[in-house]
């Protein structure tokens, strides 16, 4: 039942939605990520009541974050608008998973480092490089710092006097002893979840399952009617995974009988999905490699067909909501990411950018729009005789997001690489300069990830930020235009 009827069969009750947040790296504090993030995006919304109290904001006891440290933040109900004609009450959730991540070791974050730091110019992005050679200049520093204090005395006493080696020695300590700290604590976090080597197994997979365990629970009865995850820094790689993982493993969410009014919405996504693959493919001839440029991504999504595709998206979406049936219930409806390093996914999460581009054909690494297959020829005469399907004149060049299951009665499911066929992804950064002002951290996804990701640059807003701004996103002090821009991103009458 789609959340339009539901509402209709409950009158003038207001709709309920769920916020998740996932904190990135560092040695997060439970519910004090949420509560900032809370707080900035519910005051003064244009979607608040006009009454007094709309900004109150209550903590409660909730057994669905699975952690006696953790608790629900709840509103009380919005105005009304987009598809909530009697208003939403919003939920806040935060998914806290430090605790999983702790206890890098010093040789893990030198092997991290070594990793990032061994490899060809050629194959280090262009972004990326002001950080790589300071990362460089700094290894050399502290590698030369560790040789001056292991000189033998007879050396240093023609270098200079006794008390320059103590001043060495003690700025050798110090430097080494914050180093340390910092490798171990913070960037030991993202070694451990970045990295799949044996070490690290376990704590990826238990970070994933607390993960896939809220997200669970949040689709198991008829309390919500959408989902919104939110990511901030590392973790929009874990929140990016989370989507690909339970959208596999939600396989009767995502397909529907022919018979039904999900497989009519399935069919115009297809065909929206084909035009604006038209456009991509237009705009991929232009260039010399098989990349799009930040200027052509922001082009396509002025077209038409971009538009089409996100009605679509979200069409489809509206109906994957079964009351009756939880199983086969797909909230998630929104992705939006902070500061996300994944802008630098080829020198973070792969060898380079074809070996990265290698895993998204495969539909290992979900795009958006997602790739659309082949069609094999029993697939393609099925197509053919349902009709509503995008079949080119060249039917070996038809390509689809969906297929059919082949039961009876009969019925189409999106592959496993595709949960952006419905999930719509904004990305946030700050434009970075001269590598400490902005975020050098984040940057534009739709280059690597598609063009459907609606990449917003906070430097557009007010102009170019002074200072280091990955962990201001939501700041109440931020600027009135970078927080309105955060709060109409939230979307949250699912305009």
């Amino acid at each position: 039942m789609a959340p339009e009827n539901k509402r209709a069969r409950q009158g003038h009750r207001a709709g309920r939605q769920a916020i998740v947040l996932v904190h990135g790296m560092g040695e997060q504090i439970p519910m004090d990520t949420i509560k900032g993030f809370a707080r900035t995006v519910w005051r003064e919304l244009p979607w608040s009541p006009t009454s007094e109290d709309a900004n109150e904001i209550w903590s409660k006891p909730d057994p669905v974050t699975g952690s006696l440290e953790l608790r629900r933040l709840t509103t009380r109900k919005s105005a009304q608008g987009g598809n909530y004609p009697n208003g939403v009450r919003t939920d806040f959730y935060e998914l806290y998973w430090a605790d999983l991540t702790a206890g890098s070791t010093w040789e893990q974050f030198v092997s991290w480092v070594r990793y990032l730091l061994f490899r060809p110019l050629s194959k280090v992005p262009e972004a990326v490089r002001p950080a790589w050679f300071l990362l460089w200049v700094l290894s050399a520093l502290a590698v030369g710092l560790a040789l001056l204090s292991v000189l033998p005395e007879s050396i240093w006493s023609k270098i200079g006097p006794d008390w320059l080696r103590g001043v060495v020695l003690a700025v050798v300590a110090a430097l080494t002893a914050t180093v340390h700290n910092l490798a171990t604590k913070s960037f030991g976090r993202v070694v451990r979840y970045t990295r799949a080597q044996p070490d690290n197994i376990a704590a990826r997979a238990a970070v994933r399952e607390r993960g896939l365990a809220l997200l669970r629970a949040l689709h198991k009865d008829d309390k919500y009617d959408r989902v919104i995850l939110v990511a901030h820094s590392l973790g929009t790689i874990l929140a990016y995974d989370l989507i690909s993982y339970f959208w596999a493993e939600r396989e009767e969410a995502r397909t529907f009988p022919t018979s039904s009014a999900a497989f009519a919405a399935l069919q115009k996504l297809e065909l929206a999905a084909a035009a604006l693959d038209a456009v991509i493919a237009r705009a991929l001839a232009a260039n010399s490699t098989a990349r799009l440029t930040v200027a052509q991504c922001n082009t396509i999504r002025t077209s038409e067909e971009f538009s089409g595709f996100r009605q679509a998206q979200t069409e489809l979406r509206r109906t994957m909501r079964e009351p009756a049936k939880p199983s086969a219930n797909w909230l998630i409806s929104d992705f939006i990411t902070l500061g996300s390093p994944l802008t630098h996914a080829e020198f973070l999460l792969a060898r380079d950018w074809p070996d990265l581009l290698s895993r998204q054909r495969q539909r290992e690494v979900p795009t958006s729009p997602p790739v659309r297959e082949e069609l094999e020829p029993r697939t393609l005469a099925l197509a053919k005789k349902l009709g509503g399907f995008p079949i080119e004149t060249n039917e070996k060049a038809s390509r689809l997001l969906s297929f059919p299951t082949w039961k009876n009665p009969p019925e189409w499911s999106l592959h496993h690489g595709a949960p952006f066929a419905v999930v719509r992804w904004a990305n946030v950064f700050d434009r970075s300069r001269y590598v400490f002002q902005g975020d050098l951290i984040s940057g534009p996804l739709g280059p690597s990830f598609g063009p459907a990701i609606e990449d917003i640059d906070l430097a557009d807003l007010d102009g170019q930020s002074k200072g280091f701004t990955h962990t201001l996103y939501w700041e109440e002090t931020a600027s009135p235009q970078r927080l309105k821009m955060l709060r109409n991103v939230m979307n949250i009458l699912d305009a």
